[in-house]
């Protein structure tokens, strides 16, 4: 299948914009996934794939200042309004590539996020590279994708996603980066068995609100408070944290 070159087509087909919608109405879930990601956020952070900002006013909370880049230009229209009472917050319509037209290059960042992005991205360690070059020298990437290849489905497809993540290509990806691996942990793994299902077995093209709305409400409080102390061994999602080696 053939993808846009931005994140989120939505003049193409409105489901990828639908797909964020989905994931903002789910307030437990998003809250759980910021929360995988927040105890590593400082300083200065780059937000590679704003969407509509389901994240960064978190990210605002959470950091000294918050740098968004958004290339789909519905969407950045609705990260700008939602984020135009932050003051920390400076948004940019722009892809990795552009960033350098955006932004000197000698400006650096103390965090990278890439939230639920880089799946969408064909050159993963290319835009990595590119994104390493605007670190500190003891910044961190961190990044949320979806796991379980094994799971990819006709959704992951339709949501212009190239893969899910293992742990075993997420280090040979951080390897080949040159960086070190801070945290490499699954979470969610309820929530991996149902994609299963329905990628291989109900061959669902989209994402079902109702299935949304009862795991959001009755099983993300249970999980996620057992997955705090009981990390599984397969998840829905990865948590990949890796950080410029010590000189």
């Amino acid at each position: 299948m053939a993808h846009s070159t931005e994140l989120f087509p939505v003049e193409v087909d409105p489901f990828f914009v639908e797909d964020l919608r989905q994931m903002a109405r789910a307030e437990n879930y998003r809250r759980w996934q910021f929360d995988m990601v927040a105890p590593f956020i400082t300083g200065t952070v780059l937000e590679v794939g704003g969407g509509i900002g389901n994240f960064t006013r978190e990210l605002s909370i959470a950091a000294k200042s918050v740098i968004s880049l958004e290339p789909n230009e519905y969407c950045y229209r609705q990260l700008v309004e939602e984020v135009k009472d932050l003051p920390n917050v400076t948004t940019y319509r722009a892809t990795v590539e552009s960033l350098d037209e955006k932004i000197p290059i000698s400006r650096h960042v103390d965090t990278v996020v890439l939230m639920n992005v880089l799946e969408h991205i064909q050159d993963d360690q290319g835009v990595l590279a590119r994104l390493q070059q605007r670190l500190t020298s003891s910044g961190r990437i961190v990044v949320l994708v979806p796991a379980g290849q094994w799971a990819f489905g006709s959704t992951d497809d339709r949501l212009g996603h190239y893969r899910r993540y293992s742990k075993t290509y997420s280090r040979q990806l951080i390897a080949c980066l040159g960086l070190e691996i801070e945290k490499l942990r699954y979470y969610n793994f309820i929530g991996i068995w149902a994609w299963w299902w329905n990628a291989k077995f109900v061959k669902r093209h989209n994402q079902s609100d109702s299935q949304i709305k009862v795991f959001d409400k009755f099983f993300v409080p249970v999980i996620s408070r057992l997955e705090k102390y009981l990390p599984p061994p397969v998840g829905q999602s990865l948590l990949i944290v890796a950080r410029q080696k010590s000189t």
